[in-house]
């Protein structure tokens, strides 16, 4: 039977929105201090009225850092917005229903994949991307110029070597925040929630520094009062949508339960020591009713191989061994994505398990350099030329950061397949998730090895006592 195009069938219903619906920003602050240094934790409490819009959550806020006098560089290693919190918690109705660690690390990787260099290059100044040259207080807009190549949008460097007095920077981020709620495919009815609170547990100051050749770490280095940084002026920001309180009350009405899907991240880690060679089996117990997707991030921990820690991610096989995950009885994929018969194709199988190999959707920002790193390479700078900045001191520029990250795809359809298919992944409810690494050449130094799982999940909520209840 012939049909319209859809371009042309004009007898499609418009839909109209109720006439007092509203769309305005919330902002919401977090409870106790205003002021927030290393291992403290941020608590903030999102309003209860209106819907909240997933695409429009959002962190901002103020960084300060204080380096002491000393002759070394001070860079901020991975997504500068995101390098202070080590962890991120969603608590509803008392209950956490979410805890992600390393977040920043997750984050960062995120960034590296979901963005390409131009969005990189678009959001420098949101998420804190720095060029010394540019940014220093010392140079005038006049003289300052922006960085010389797009590709150096990793990391943050601070002060300039023969710095020889303690320093202040003081800089703002803005970034999205990824989380359960961010991830909602629908409008999520805050109204029908007794209480969200988002809790954000921030880093040490030795963990955000760089550690390369060159940089003095610790407390040494970033710090002059026992502090080293602070945060001031953090805001968790959304849109907030109302359709009026009849639509609530039919909304009520019609669904005795809401079920919304979502998806988020969880991960957890296991180490590979120094001088580790053959079958690696690295077990990590995330128990899930469906997991879509599958990160390995290989962190290194030798300050003069990985100056970026575990925002680095280095080939551990050195080009010569292979990767895979088992799950039960079954193995993905199928075939185990070799780094010696075609390293190239693990970067393509990245692009898959995170939407499509097709459009750009997930472009990337990963050079062949940064993708190249392997146990035993080294982290240099981007340029060996020096960058002259405040009182004429120079500096080079922040360590090239590791980005050799392998994906598995485990989702049941990859057709793009529709938010409506409920559970598409593979379940590991019944059984971890094993990592199987062979190794050909034996590791340069420990590695950190952290499995990302790209999980979904139903938030539940009974309408008559607004109690949420996820499933996952």
């Amino acid at each position: 039977m012939s049909a319209l195009p859809q371009l042309v069938d004009y007898r499609e219903p418009m839909v109209v929105l109720p006439e007092d619906s509203t769309n305005y920003q919330v902002v919401c602050v977090p409870t106790g201090a205003g002021t927030f240094g290393p291992s403290s934790q941020i608590v903030v409490d999102l309003q209860n009225v209106g819907f909240l819009d997933p695409a429009s959550l959002m962190i901002r806020y103020k960084m300060t850092y204080k380096t002491a006098a000393n002759t070394d560089a001070v860079s901020i290693c991975g997504t500068p917005a995101y390098t202070p919190i080590l962890r991120h918690d969603v608590i509803i109705n008392s209950v956490n229903v979410e805890s992600i660690n390393n977040y920043n690390s997750l984050c960062n990787m995120l960034t590296n994949v979901k963005l390409s260099v131009a969005d990189k290059y678009g959001q420098q100044q949101a998420l804190g991307y720095e060029n010394q040259k540019y940014l220093d207080p010392g140079v005038s807009p006049a003289v300052a110029t922006s960085p010389a190549s797009m590709e150096v949008l990793d990391g943050a460097l601070l002060n300039l070597n023969t710095v020889a007095t303690a320093t202040t920077y003081v800089r703002t981020y803005s970034a999205p925040l990824y989380n359960l709620l961010s991830g909602s495919e629908k409008l999520i009815p805050l109204f029908l929630t007794n209480a969200i609170r988002l809790q954000f547990t921030l880093d040490t100051v030795a963990n955000i520094q760089g550690k390369g050749a060159g940089a003095t770490t610790g407390a040494s280095a970033l710090a002059t009062d026992g502090t080293g940084f602070s945060i001031s002026n953090f805001e968790v920001v959304y849109n907030a949508v109302s359709f009026g309180s009849a639509v609530e009350r039919e909304i009520i009405a019609m669904n005795p339960k809401l079920r919304i899907k979502t998806q988020s991240y969880a991960t957890g880690n296991q180490t590979v020591s120094s001088g580790s060679s053959g079958t690696q089996s690295l077990v990590y117990n995330l128990r899930y009713a469906s997991v879509k997707s599958a990160y390995l991030i290989c962190g290194g921990t030798s300050a003069s191989l990985s100056a970026n820690g575990l925002m680095d991610s280095f080939d551990i096989t050195s080009n010569n061994g292979d990767y895979c995950l088992q799950i039960g009885s079954q193995q993905y994929p199928q075939r185990p994505l070799s780094t010696t018969n075609n390293k190239s194709g693990i970067l393509q199988e990245l692009r898959r398990a995170m939407d499509s190999i097709f459009g750009n959707s997930n472009s990337m920002s990963i050079s062949g350099a940064e993708f190249a790193f392997i146990s035993a390479g080294t982290c240099l700078p981007y340029a060996t030329t020096a960058v002259t900045g405040y009182n004429g001191a120079t500096s080079t520029q922040v360590a090239i950061p590791a980005k050799f990250y392998v994906g598995f795809n485990l989702s049941r359809i990859t057709a793009r397949a529709p938010m409506k298919l409920f559970f598409n992944g593979v379940s590991t409810s019944a059984q971890p998730i094993t990592a199987t690494i062979n190794i050909g050449t034996a590791t340069s130094q420990a590695h950190n090895v952290m499995l990302v799982a790209n999980y979904d999940a139903i938030m539940e909520i009974d309408t008559s006592t607004k109690q949420v209840v996820l499933i996952s």
